[in-house]
């Protein structure tokens, strides 16, 4: 990470490691966020938006237009992230215990389907940013009330929402990219996921997921969904594709849904990311084949008896957890055990440190695989090398989002509700970046010294 950037990150994580800071701030970014005010709106107030974007909006956010987003983006590459998940930030704010948003009484079809139409659009834009591998992030509420509706009666996707998602998903496969869904409450999520194992049976029966779903481990039913999921995925012949949280909703979620402590939600998180790295998912039938990993032609008979094929994305600033996965993944590669494709992901801004510890993995790994000159002799033994290396490589993601100023401040606003528990750690991240800039620092003063050795010495060291 460049210094700049390293110390702008440290400054803006030391603001969230203060509570005091937090509180009296939070109610003056609801207001900006939500004020259809000449003078408060960012968008609508040059001097307010220069403030804001300077202090605020660069650091978490991808930017306001393509040429934004593409820069931003070819910087987090430059740093050594695998890729982006890009979003749009445009959401329907959906929120409370009970879901609103989704009456269509006074809504016509024409403006229920203008709403999917806008959502389509802006994620077609957003896709339009993405280059292979990335990720496109998505939310169903935001295609508004019709599919509201839709979802909090558990009824079919409307046709026009169906047809969206066709589009974006064909588009994606086209130019390498995926897919994942977000998770929403529980008064949507049933269906949501009905409606997302539907496309994952016509999307996934590739060999890697082009399309994720979201499971959340705070909920006490999730073990259990990813279970049934699995069994589908084994009998249908798909990948199942799942980004895992801990969970985004735990205020406004029915309190007998949720573990009833957060050491519950944490055993719950690393035992579900263990089970799937390891093949032996509590509930699978483990004696089963399990070395027949990817889909291969002519392969019909007796696919009940292959272990179910699995991608797993931990979306998490938990550092505890990421380690747990990456060892755990790790040393099943090294030991020749087979195992399930992972790869992490923070969102842009927040846990930092955690990333770069990931990247520095990376490279590691990177240095490792091109350290030795192969020779006709070692030729064979260096490939292996390197294919070792390369499968070492934690892959590592930014998640982003992209919009106008305000727009983005509603986003930035509810990802702070959301990932309450992230802040509370940020203190350690503070302390994280204060032993990386005293590194650097002891670092440069080292080689101030070999050069003026060297130059009083005749360039001789």
């Amino acid at each position: 990470m460049p210094l700049p950037l390293l110390l702008k990150s440290y400054l803006i994580t030391s603001i969230l490691a203060s509570p005091k800071i937090i509180t009296f701030f939070l109610p003056l970014l609801n207001k900006l966020a939500n004020s259809n005010s000449t003078i408060l709106n960012p968008d609508r107030n040059p001097v307010l938006h220069m403030i804001v974007r300077k202090f605020i909006y660069d650091h978490f956010i991808a930017g306001e237009n393509a040429t934004q987003v593409r820069a931003r983006v070819k910087e987090m590459k430059g740093l050594g992230f695998s890729g982006v998940i890009l979003g749009y930030a445009r959401e329907v704010n959906v929120s409370g215990g009970e879901v609103g948003g989704g009456d269509v009484l006074g809504v016509s079809k024409e403006e229920g389907e203008r709403a999917i139409r806008e959502w389509r659009d802006g994620l077609m834009n957003t896709l339009s940013l993405l280059q292979p591998g990335d990720f496109l992030s998505l939310k169903f509420s935001g295609a508004g009330p019709l599919v509201l509706h839709a979802l909090q009666n558990a009824l079919p996707p409307p046709p026009l929402l169906l047809q969206s998602m066709h589009l974006l998903l064909r588009t994606a496969a086209s130019q390498s990219a995926r897919l994942w869904l977000d998770a929403e409450q529980q008064d949507l999520q049933p269906t949501i996921e009905s409606w997302t194992i539907d496309l994952m049976r016509i999307y996934n029966t590739g060999s890697q997921a082009l399309l994720y779903t979201t499971m959340q481990a705070y909920l006490k039913s999730t073990p259990s969904n990813i279970l049934r999921c699995l069994q589908l995925a084994q009998k249908e012949d798909w990948v199942l594709g799942i980004k895992l949280v801990r969970g985004a909703y735990i205020a406004t979620e029915k309190r007998e849904l949720i573990w009833g402590s957060i050491e519950e939600t944490h055993e719950a998180y690393n035992g579900i990311a263990a089970g799937l790295l390891s093949l032996s998912y509590p509930g699978m039938d483990v004696e089963k084949d399990t070395a027949i990993l990817e889909k291969t032609e002519g392969n019909e008979k007796g696919k009940e008896n292959t272990y179910p094929r699995a991608e797993l994305f931990l979306a998490t600033h938990n550092e505890e957890s990421i380690k747990k996965a990456y060892t755990l993944q790790s040393s099943r590669i090294l030991a020749g055990n087979p195992t399930i494709e992972l790869a992490f992901g923070q969102l842009q801004g927040m846990a930092d440190e955690i990333s770069c510890s990931l990247l520095q993995l990376r490279r590691k790994e990177s240095q490792e695989s091109n350290s030795a000159s192969p020779t006709p002799k070692n030729l064979e033994k260096s490939e292996e090398k390197s294919r070792l290396a390369q499968a070492l490589k934690p892959k590592a993601y930014k998640c982003m989002v992209w919009g106008s100023t305000q727009q983005c401040l509603q986003f930035l606003l509810r990802r702070v509700k959301e990932n309450g528990d992230a802040l509370g750690r940020t203190g350690y991240w503070v302390e994280g970046f204060k032993r990386e800039i005293w590194r650097r620092m002891r670092s440069a003063s080292g080689m101030k010294r070999r050069k003026a050795f060297e130059s009083a010495n005749g360039g001789m060291s």
